[in-house]
């Protein structure tokens, strides 16, 4: 009985003893408060990109302000103009090339680079266009006249003057009625055609036939009409 009276206080003992230690741990986890957490300092990378982000910001907004103030005034304008009415106008490049056509008379001014430079490689260097296109009906027929001077090695003053029945005046740029104008033909048969003196026979050996000379007058006109489309 004693043995069991001693066993049994012993484990009672146990038990007390186990109860405080448990209480004892509980109360020093309770006493023990964590503390706030410091925040690290920002690295100065960080710092940097923030800053140049505001920047960035600050510069598009200005960029902004500007473009709707610009449109504004603008528009502003735009409505003055009407008021007044005035419309605005903008500069546009216009080029310097005039269409020409065969019945384009020869008295209406031109500027065509390409027929020029053409009518430069047939006729006499030095040659103004616009002067030497004077007195012809039209370009058509003053384009197939320099033609036929280069083809035919007629100069070319000679046979403007048979064709427009005018020769050049004593003052620079004028002109003096000589005969009645001639077609290309014709000039050509003056300048360099057959002649006959006696019936049934011909003089100067060489030169053209009237069958000749109609070939030639069409050619010359064929080669103005495509050197006139080319112009366009």
């Amino acid at each position: 009985m004693k043995l069991v009276t001693i066993v049994i206080a012993m484990i009672f003992a146990l038990s007390a003893f186990a109860s405080a230690q448990g209480r004892g741990n509980g109360q020093a986890k309770k006493t023990t408060v964590s503390g706030p957490k410091a925040k690290s300092p920002a690295s100065p990378a960080k710092t940097a990109a923030k800053a140049e982000t505001r920047v960035v910001k600050a510069e598009t907004r200005t960029a902004k302000t500007t473009a709707k103030a610009e449109t504004r005034a603008a528009k502003t304008e735009a409505k003055t103009a009407r008021k007044s009415g005035t419309t605005p106008t903008t500069t546009t490049e216009v080029a310097s090339t005039t269409v020409v056509t065969p019945t384009t008379p020869t008295t209406q001014k031109v500027k065509n680079p390409k027929l020029e430079a053409r009518l430069l490689s047939l006729l006499p260097a030095g040659t103004n266009i616009q002067d030497a296109s004077q007195g012809f009906k039209n370009w058509g027929q003053f384009v197939a006249a320099a033609h036929v001077s280069s083809n035919l090695g007629i100069p070319f003053a000679d046979l403007k003057a048979k064709m427009t029945g005018l020769v050049p005046g004593i003052t620079p740029g004028t002109t003096v009625p000589t005969t009645t104008p001639m077609s290309l033909g014709q000039a050509i048969q003056s300048l360099k055609g057959t002649t006959t003196t006696v019936p049934g026979t011909t003089t100067a050996p060489g030169t053209l036939s009237p069958t000749t000379i109609q070939t030639e007058v069409k050619k010359a006109e064929d080669a103005a009409s495509v050197d006139l489309r080319r112009s366009l």
